[in-house]
């Protein structure tokens, strides 16, 4: 077997595997989970190190052909989902509340597999095979999370909106391989397309629909904070915090570098769609009472960073938006850890009944600690070198509101992590949580893995940079950045700034909440105008969903049955009724009398005379 097909078959066999077996079954299911998930993990390092040969299969006797090509960018990507599995398979060995763990496990190597699908893909049509078929096990992850409507109606919601986005990138694949007359990314690339004229533009903007959704941008991330309270962290690590932003930022930039030509319209696009994704889903984040809720907002949040940097278009942004891809996955998923950690030892996530589990849950406190700093572009830690180059990035364009729009978004995620860490580790313990304790080992192991990597990729940030991100740009046919490590410029003293203001905001909040952490930021909450904002935002004003289902959908669905009732009157009640009315006029002519059959003939027989005569 080509080495290639192991990422992808392995866990599919796997999957099938884990329908034969009964869910009381202890542990063969989680071992066999975590068994798929390492060997396909050094598949993927062997694949990286070493590209094997394109395996090609032709569908269609011909028309089709099904190619796997493992260049530097989709090795590196498909190491990542792989590491990401094995970490998920084996931090959800404890974790209880995750639902049936047969079904559990069988939708993680589900999606393990396909993502290295969609990853190895050369070709647009097997790339959407695989990434269509992520669409179904996102539904089935989160329905089966919890045995409630809730998790049934937000795994309805994350279906209903990637699939509208999938459709848009299925025209845009359409579109665009009959313009390149290929439907090979390899062959695209040698002649990129150009936006010069109206449909190139309209394939591009689809294919970017199509790939700012699964990453989980502004508007299309309403579903996220929904599923991290209707589903397990388990699931809210994997799947927006990891896989969807690694395969939404990797098309993102195939699309936007290598199969396309963008002009500075469709830049600006882009970098405008990043900044108000930062902003809109920061400020969302800033206010939340809810542990996992906040952090899915931030998981929306951060992608923005991603399409800033890629916005850009030039080499040092671009590493900058796939240098912050798997740097968040990392920090994202090992926050999400944190979270399953104190929800299965405390109960809850709500931030107000939270408090002091640092001495009670010391490994849990430290990863949060260093994944909250990373996240927060605190250095030397990985986020910040990531967010640097984003920033010079969006300097070079010279666009400045973009870099203050991210700079704001900086100091905001960095307020909403003194909150959530005060409110959770620090402070007073609450009565009830003094027998708390630490989570079990396999859910640590994955935490410290994640959070060492946050750690070892910003003191040694040129590690990565080198070995990951400037192969992925060479594959791209784009020129190394200059890219440097840790110095004192004018980036880091602005982040210095941004620290010292995020403290003093916190501290303003405490003292605005009586003291109480979870309350640290109702000063800003309940601001004049933000006050409204805020409300309008929690009745879902701005849920483009919600109000397609409360408003729109209502509305449609009540023209509709009026049109129904129109064209049931016109083909059945009229036709119906003009029959009985002609029946009814026959009937009270037919009395029986002879003279008058007679006069009806002679008439009769008078016009049809005239008709064939030729009436002049």
């Amino acid at each position: 077997m080509n080495l290639i097909l192991i990422p992808i078959v392995l866990p599919l066999a796997a999957a099938a595997a884990l329908l034969l077996l009964c869910e009381r079954t202890k542990y063969i299911k989680e071992l066999l989970a975590i068994g798929a998930s390492l060997v396909s993990l050094l598949a993927a390092g062997n694949i990286f190190l070493q590209p094997p040969d394109v395996f090609s299969l032709r569908w269609l006797s011909g028309a089709i052909t099904f190619t796997l090509h493992a260049d530097n960018l989709s090795a590196f990507l498909l190491l990542a989902v792989s590491l990401f599995s094995a970490a998920i398979s084996l931090y959800s060995f404890s974790l209880p509340n995750k639902g049936p763990s047969k079904w559990f496990y069988f939708n993680l190597l589900m999606t393990q597999a396909f993502a290295a699908g969609a990853a190895l893909s050369d070709n647009l049509v097997a790339m959407l095979f695989f990434w269509e078929g992520l669409l179904v096990f996102l539904y089935t992850f989160i329905a089966l999370s919890q045995d409630n409507h809730a998790a049934r109606r937000t795994a309805m919601k994350a279906f209903l909106i990637n699939a509208a986005t999938d459709l848009c990138l299925l025209a845009g694949v359409c579109i665009t391989g009959y313009i390149a007359g290929t439907m090979s990314m390899s062959e695209i690339s040698r002649n990129k397309l150009t936006l010069d004229y109206g449909w190139a533009i309209f394939g591009y903007v689809l294919l970017m629909i199509g790939a700012v959704s699964k990453a989980g941008a502004f508007p299309f991330h309403t579903w996220i904070p929904d599923a991290a309270t209707d589903s397990s962290a388990a699931f809210m690590a994997f799947v927006p915090a990891a896989i969807d932003k690694l395969l939404g930022i990797y098309f993102l930039a195939r699309a936007s570098v290598y199969l396309f030509t963008l002009n500075g319209t469709m830049q600006l696009v882009l970098m405008t769609l990043g900044a108000v994704t930062i902003l809109v889903a920061v400020m969302m984040a800033f206010v939340q009472k809810d542990y996992k809720r906040l952090l899915s907002y931030h998981a929306v949040s951060q992608t923005g960073y991603m399409i800033l940097g890629i916005g850009t278009l030039n080499p040092v942004g671009i590493a900058g938006g796939l240098f912050h891809m798997i740097n968040h996955a990392t920090y994202k998923s090992c926050l999400f850890m944190t979270s399953g950690s104190v929800e299965r030892q405390a109960g809850t996530t709500d931030l107000s009944k939270l408090g002091g589990l640092f001495r009670a849950m010391p490994i849990t406190g430290i990863c949060f600690v260093i994944a909250a700093a990373a996240i927060s572009g605190i250095a030397p830690l990985n986020g910040f070198f990531s967010k640097e180059l984003v920033y010079k990035g969006t300097l070079d364009t010279g666009y400045t509101v973009f870099f203050l729009a991210a700079e704001l978004g900086s100091f905001l995620t960095l307020a909403s992590f003194l909150k959530l860490g005060h409110s959770v580790f620090f402070g007073d313990r609450p009565e009830e949580l003094k027998e708390a304790k630490e989570a079990p080992f396999s859910m640590l192991l994955p935490m410290l893995v994640l959070a060492g990597i946050c750690v070892a990729f910003g003191f040694g940030a040129e590690l990565p940079l080198n070995w990951l991100i400037v192969p992925s740009l060479q594959g791209m046919n784009i020129p190394n950045p200059t890219m440097s490590g840790f110095h004192p410029d004018k980036l880091y003293f602005a982040s210095v700034i941004v620290i010292l203001a995020a403290v003093i905001n916190h501290m303003m909040g405490l003292s605005y909440g009586g003291g109480k952490p979870s309350k640290s930021s109702d000063h800003i909450h309940y601001a004049p105008v933000l006050k409204e904002a805020y409300a309008m935002a929690e009745r879902r004003v701005f849920d483009l969903y919600e109000v397609g289902m409360d408003k729109v959908v209502p509305f449609v669905s009540r023209l509709l049955f009026k049109a129904d009732r129109a064209f049931d009157w016109a083909l059945d009640t009229l036709p119906s009724s003009a029959a009985g009315f002609l029946s009814g006029t026959s009937r009270r002519f037919h009395n029986g009398s002879y003279p008058l059959y007679m006069a009806l003939t002679i008439a009769g027989v008078v016009i049809y005379i005239l008709i064939a005569g030729g009436l002049k």
